[in-house]
């Protein structure tokens, strides 16, 4: 009877409704983010998914993370933008006309040119460029709509003969193609259908329908479809208009936009996922309820006059993306399984968040406030009814215990009167306790009620007569709070009471004992650890396992208080340390909170997915959190609640994909078919990788890893950075491979694969070391030969110097000359000087054993040389009776005397001045040698004051010894060295008679 009473008592109290204007999401991209202009009038994507956006200075890229502008192509305003079967993009622009983009390189080609030099107006403007599904091109200009066929290369027009208000033939318009295949031209003049057949358009709404009944004054200007087949579009003044192909009928709502042209609308979902139409005007945006014939304006557009341009329907990421004066607005309306509720306005003092959701009889909640009070709330019929507080207060927590709601807030113990609309003090929260905030409370299976406060810790108290009952000694009660605060209480499947605190943990109350136990220090916990000391969130799961969330992290316990596993920050598992709320689903996961979103954690997998406002929270940092028996999640937000329904969203996973965005080679776009490899010249080897998942959420939704292979085998993880570079690579080939996952922890299935090589410097390559490797042998070869050669010369002519060595030692001693010599000294002996005989002979002896000592060197020093040359010359001049003199003039140089040459070179020349210079002379007979050094040459003077060669005698048929001999050595030491020479040289006197003769030798002296 109670339970009834209760529950009539909440249907009365929920009984207020409120229409509620539609809490919408939309993200915003201007300038900021990279659009060339704020001034967007066409987008589309293209196969691959990337989305083409035109606007008033260009067309640029999207790929979710940056815009691609293309500004070097200076295509101007840019009014349409659509693509081919076969990928390419056609684009209607200002400064070239009808232009076609490549999809693979970005390579344009003009199609048609704007011409407005000439008479024909025709050519003047080509405009909202749209490509149907048998691939022909259409754009219009102010008198007529035009198909270009790609196959044909022909343009072919198409135009009106109805005139508009002021006689002028004006058919600017768009296109449409409906899920049917059939293509609309959507006109100022009217609504026409193409026929293919017979190649003209026909009029459905307008002054040229063929029903008369759609025979009204229209103007129109944008189409889209709804999932019924029935066309939306916008009026311009005329507002926005209905039509269905199937039955020729038509609805205009002008009610709304007395004050608005009507551009475009989109059929589309809201936060609910209830169908709406997205409407675009000349002020803002509209939203339309067709099933309940509702229109709202949005006032964040309407309180700023944006205007509208179009409207693309991203079906494939379930992204309505809006074209703007004021930029891109992007509404995402995939929110399958999450449902948003806002609070009704009036009801209470906004803005104002929900901190606690409690389950009451009838399907109703009670939702616990940050301030003045509850609401009593209906999700059937979304009723709310406001329950003050006697004072204004934070509501911590609402609890159901003895058939009322307690609301534990920061200035006391409130209790529910739901007959009278109202919560009243609690008065023991002011008798037994000091402290005004309480942070939750139970009344366990053998009816005593525990009151958690704040500062104070926990108290047991009897509800009959609301005094303390003494379970514990004071010294356990002070355990909890000292330098520490009591968060949270609940009951166990067999009667144990868990506490949470912040900053001492976990415990339980051992009432055998009498005392409260901190599960990390029982013997099953040892090396484990919760994840984090100030716990936030405390739940109890169905198997009567405790859950809590903690700054640090999060943990399941068992119920006997073993440490089941724990997900925490400092292990990486987490990226966020505030979690604040948890609940355990029927699959074995843990959804928890978090000032970031909720988080889903799976114990099997040890992995972690989130969802965010990305995916249809209104708030990153739910409050209230309550999982009740639909299988929902239910989370208080500020000013608005969250239902997620969690087998939808467990559901609602869909792999990512990956592609490459762009290309850079050293800082500079390269435009590249994929599907051929790269060739990257030498100085290339800086290349930088820019990829995509195209589903255009936030970086932190996305993750990549990479695997280069040819430089690295391993994959490497690149978290949320959607690029890679690569500096300094060899010359070889490569192939990259991405992978791309989600927060949800799924994996693309395939990775995207980009092979390039790097070509080596000319010398690098296998050729150019080839012909280094010939060149060097063939020098080998070469120097090896000419080594030999050498060799064998110098072997060749050593034996030639040895042999005029030996012809020298024979000239020295021929026997003309020993004859002369032994007859010198018995013609002494005969003449009794026999003192100058025996001196004579000594030297004679001397020379002779000099010249055998010498014929064992191939060189002597020139030192030595001269010495044996005084010996020889002092025995002629003594053999002659001293008829010449003799003189020898040699520099006192080291560098000089050190100088070797072969010992028999000087010798001929000398005997030659003396035996056929000097000797036949009457008169002063002199010879003088000299020897100098210049410019790093021996130069050598031998010169006589004889007769001269031309009056030497000679016998008849006789051939000089000493001068065959000498130029035979000198023979040889020219082609030894080529700067060696000999030089004989006539003097003569004043009359131009013979006065001697000169020799000449020069010999390098580093070579000799």
């Amino acid at each position: 009877m109670g339970f009834l009473k209760g529950l009539l008592l909440i249907l009365i109290a929920c009984s207020q409704i409120n229409a509620q204007m539609p809490m919408l999401t939309l993200e915003h991209l201007t300038t900021k983010e990279g659009l060339p202009s704020n001034e967007v009038w066409c987008i589309s994507n293209d196969k691959q998914g990337f989305l083409w956006i035109g606007t008033g200075r260009n067309i640029c890229r999207y790929d979710g993370y940056d815009f691609l502008r293309l500004d070097s192509l200076q295509l101007g305003y840019c009014s349409g933008v659509s693509t081919s079967s076969n990928g390419d993009i056609y684009t209607s622009n200002d400064t070239r006309g009808l232009s076609k983009i490549e999809a693979k390189t970005l390579a344009v080609s003009t199609i048609a040119v704007n011409n407005y030099d000439d008479a024909d107006p025709g050519n003047d403007l080509h405009e909202q460029s749209m490509v149907d599904s048998y691939d022909q091109v259409w754009v219009c200009d102010y008198t007529s709509v035009k198909r270009y066929d790609p196959a044909t290369k022909k343009l072919h027009r198409y135009t009106f003969s109805t005139t508009v208000s002021g006689g002028d033939v004006y058919q600017y318009a768009s296109f449409y193609e409906d899920a049917s295949g059939t293509f609309w031209i959507v006109s100022e003049l009217g609504l026409y259908r193409y026929d293919r057949k017979a190649d003209k358009l026909v009029c459905h709404l307008g002054m040229e329908a063929i029903l008369p009944k759609n025979r009204v004054p229209v103007r129109l200007c944008k189409a889209s479809g709804d999932g019924a087949g029935n066309l939306w579009i916008g009026g311009y003044e005329y507002g926005l208009v209905w039509y269905s192909p199937k039955t020729d009928e038509f609805k205009i709502r002008k009610e709304g936009f007395e004050h608005n042209n009507v551009i475009c609308a989109q059929e589309s979902k809201d936060e609910n996922g209830k169908r709406i139409i997205f409407i675009g005007t000349n002020d803002g945006i509209s939203v339309f309820y067709p099933y309940k014939n509702e229109l709202y304006h949005l006032p964040q557009f309407y309180n700023d006059g944006i205007k509208v341009k179009g409207m693309f329907d991203d079906r494939a990421n379930s992204i309505l993306w809006i074209a703007t004066n004021d930029g891109v607005y992007k509404y995402r309306y995939r929110n399958a399984g999450i449902r948003t509720t806002g609070l009704a306005p009036g009801v209470v003092r906004l803005p104002v968040q929900v901190t606690s959701i409690l389950p009451a009889p009838g399907g109703s909640y009670l939702l616990g406030l940050s301030h003045s009070g509850a609401l009593c709330w209906k999700p059937a019929s979304n009723q709310f009814r406001f329950l003050p507080f006697p004072i204004d207060a934070l509501t911590d927590k609402i609890r159901w215990i003895m058939d009322r709601p307690f609301a534990f807030t920061d200035k006391g113990i409130f209790t529910g009167d739901i007959e009278n609309g109202r919560f009243t003090l609690w008065k023991p929260s002011v008798e037994l306790f000091k402290n005004k905030d309480f942070r939750d409370g139970l009344l366990d299976r053998k009816g005593r009620l525990w009151i958690a406060n704040l500062n104070e810790g926990l108290k047991v108290i009897d509800p009959k007569t609301n005094r303390e009952i003494k379970v514990f000694p004071d010294e356990e009660a002070r355990k909890l709070v000292q330098l520490s605060y009591v968060k949270g209480i609940i009951e166990g499947n067999d009667g144990r009471i868990w506490v949470a605190s912040c900053s001492r943990g976990l415990f339980f109350f051992d009432e055998e004992h009498s005392k409260f136990v901190n599960i990390e220090k029982l013997p099953e916990n040892k090396g484990l650890r919760i994840g984090g000391d100030c716990i936030n969130g405390l739940q109890k799961t169905a198997d009567g396992s405790i859950l809590i969330a903690s700054w640090g992290g999060v943990s399941k316990i068992s119920s006997k208080g073993k440490i089941l596993t724990t997900f925490e920050f400092k292990s990486g598992l987490l990226i966020d340390t505030y979690c604040a709320n948890i609940a355990e689903m029927p699959d074995g996961n843990i959804w928890f909170s978090t000032n970031e979103g909720i988080h889903i954690a799976n114990p099997k997998t040890r992995t972690v997915r989130y969802l965010t406002t990305i995916d249809g929270l209104r708030s990153n940092a739910p409050v209230g959190f309550y999982y009740n028996q639909k299988n929902e999640l239910m989370l208080g937000l500020t000013n608005a609640i969250n239902i997620l329904n969690i087998s939808q969203l467990n559901g609602d996973v869909t792999k990512p994909r990956v592609e490459m965005s762009s290309i850079e080679v050293k800082g500079k776009m390269l435009h590249h078919d994929l599907a051929n490899e790269i060739e990257l010249q030498p100085d290339e080897n800086s290349i930088t990788f820019n990829f995509t998942t195209l589903n255009f959420e936030p970086t932190s939704k996305n993750l990549f890893s990479y695997q280069l292979e040819g430089f690295e085998s391993s994959w490497v993880d690149l978290g949320n950075q959607h690029s890679v570079s690569f500096t300094n690579l060899s010359a070889k080939s490569y192939t990259l491979r991405v992978k791309s996952s989600n927060s949800s922890g799924q994996g693309s299935d395939k990775p995207l694969i980009v092979r390039f090589s790097v070509k080596p410097y000319f010398t690098s390559t296998w050729f150019f070391r080839t012909l280094i490797g010939l060149t060097i042998a063939a020098l080998i070869v070469l120097m090896m030969r000419w080594r030999v050669n050498t060799l064998a010369e110098r072997n060749r002519l050593d034996l030639e110097i040895t042999e005029w060595r030996l012809k020298a030692l024979q000239s020295q001693m021929n026997p003309h000359f020993l004859f002369n010599s032994l007859n010198s000294v018995q013609n002494y002996l005969l003449t009794n000087r026999g003192v100058e005989g025996a001196r004579y002979l000594s030297k004679f002896s001397k020379l002779v054993r000099r010249i055998m000592e010498n014929s064992n060197h191939q060189y002597l020093s020139f030192e030595q040389i001269i010495d044996t040359l005084r010996m020889y010359v002092e025995i002629e001049s003594f053999r002659f009776n001293h008829e010449f003199t003799y003189d020898f003039d040699i520099e006192e140089n080291d560098v000089l005397l050190d100088a070797h040459l072969p010992p028999m070179l000087l010798q001929p020349y000398v005997e030659n001045a003396i035996w056929h210079g000097l000797m036949p002379k009457e008169g002063e007979k002199k010879l003088k040698i000299t020897a100098r050094v210049e410019k790093k040459h021996l130069v050598c003077t031998i010169e006589d004051n004889g007769v001269g060669r031309t009056f030497a005698p000679r016998s008849e048929g006789h051939i000089s010894r000493g001068q065959e001999m000498t130029k035979g050595i000198f023979e040889s030491l020219r082609r030894k060295e080529s700067e060696a020479k000999i030089e004989m040289i006539d003097l003569f006197d004043s009359a131009n008679n013979p006065a001697g003769t000169r020799v000449r030798l020069t010999i390098p002296l580093e070579n000799v």
